[in-house]
């Protein structure tokens, strides 16, 4: 099978393949592979039936009453913070 594809998007998927480690084959394989995961997972969509359904509403309740309270703060500062813990570069 030949697919055509843009110059500027061969030479992407050739350098992302490169930096992986794989032939471009195996890079496309890799990606088709991980999109078939991502619409499996996509489709076990949560229920309100679901405890986990039930965390994730409690939580976000939670964290907008938070806001609600001006108990919050600005992303830049929490993401500086978690950036300086874990040793990441900005």
């Amino acid at each position: 099978m030949t697919i055509t594809i843009s110059p500027e998007l061969s030479e992407q998927v050739r350098e992302k393949a490169r930096a992986e480690g794989l032939s471009i084959e195996g890079y496309v394989e890799r990606l088709i592979r991980e999109d078939e995961e991502w619409v499996e997972f996509s489709e076990e969509l949560l229920n309100e039936t679901d405890s986990e359904f039930v965390d994730i509403r409690a939580a976000v309740s939670e964290g907008l009453q938070q806001s609600e309270r001006g108990e919050g703060r600005p992303a830049q500062q929490v993401f500086a913070e978690l950036r300086k813990k874990h040793g990441l570069p900005r």
